[in-house]
């Protein structure tokens, strides 16, 4: 589970990961601590952050754990880092009801998508996709991508 001094870590390998969108500092921070029980920090033999996922439970959704952010060092890519630190966010044992994993990935992020459809091999069930998030909603006048549901499950 990640901790509070992890934050500024988790924060450099985000901005170190594009595509993905960096948030603030203070986010990671929370991440830290209110979301710690659904969020994995992989840290390596000197205590660098190498990989990190961000989840939480969504209230309207509790069965499941909604991914917001992987990040996986460019060093650790290949390895199936992150299907290795989502497990571990499953197997805890505050998330063991936990029944679907959400996630929402633009058209441009394959390396996601490949995750996320991977995970659904891992767990022998399916992977469905359906649009979330239009663009437009973004106010980037039409820059950003659409952002679409990934839904695996039930995983257990």
């Amino acid at each position: 589970m990640p901790k509070l001094n992890d934050s500024y870590g988790i924060w450099e390998l985000i901005k170190n990961s594009k595509p993905l969108d960096l948030n603030s500092k203070y986010s990671y921070m929370l991440f830290c601590t209110h979301f710690r029980k659904t969020s994995v920090v992989a840290l390596n033999d000197v205590g660098k952050v190498i990989g990190f996922v961000s989840g939480y439970r969504p209230p309207v959704k509790e069965d499941a754990l909604f991914v917001w952010q992987v990040a996986v060092d460019a060093s650790m890519r290949g390895r199936s880092l992150a299907p290795k630190i989502i497990d571990n966010i499953l197997n805890r044992s505050y998330n063991r009801d936990i029944k679907f994993i959400h996630a929402t990935v633009t058209p441009s992020n394959k390396a996601s998508e490949r995750l996320f459809r991977k995970l659904a091999e891992i767990y022998n069930t399916k992977c469905r996709t359906s649009l979330y998030f239009k663009g437009k909603y973004f106010g980037s006048n039409g820059i950003h991508e659409d952002e679409y549901l990934f839904n695996i499950g039930p995983i257990r």
